[in-house]
């Protein structure tokens, strides 16, 4: 497993290589799993069975809050974000889906790719030209699985 270098938190964008940095770790951070099962009727029981089809979506929840005086102005921070959301087209075609996202949150989910799949923006303070210099952003993103993976691997 690769080691994190990396002094202060970012969202980096595996296929473009944006990234945006954050002094402060999110004060929570939600990793929810899911399963997914086929459900059959069968006549006669008190319930239906059970059928496991495919591992769920694995998403991840977290609020981050940004001020000025980050590396990046916030309005500038939240754009990259945002376009983190949409494809890329190249004369009126699909190019690429959404960039796939790297999280670096301490040696958490190192290695995992994920895209993201909701911003909500809450700006919190603006200057003069009500330009945000500080928000708070609530972010979902589900992990981008290119291999199946088993209960070795997630840690039993």
């Amino acid at each position: 497993m690769a080691e994190r270098t990396e002094q202060a938190g970012a969202l980096i964008d595996f296929d473009g290589g944006d990234r945006v940095n954050f002094s402060c770790n999110p004060e929570t951070i939600l990793d929810s799993d899911s399963t997914d099962y086929a459900l059959h009727s069968i006549p006669g029981m008190s319930g239906p069975k059970r059928q496991f089809t495919c591992g769920g979506t694995r998403s991840i929840s977290f609020v981050l809050r940004l001020h000025y005086g980050m590396e990046d102005n916030v309005e500038a921070a939240i754009k990259k974000m945002r376009a983190w959301l949409y494809p890329e087209y190249e004369n009126n075609k699909l190019k690429r889906g959404p960039h796939r996202i790297l999280l670096s949150f301490g040696n958490n989910w190192l290695n995992e790719k994920w895209v993201m799949t909701n911003l909500d923006v809450l700006g919190r303070l603006f200057d003069a030209d009500l330009k945000c210099i500080a928000a708070e952003l609530s972010i979902t993103m589900e992990e981008y699985v290119e291999t199946s993976r088993g209960r070795a691997e997630v840690g039993n």
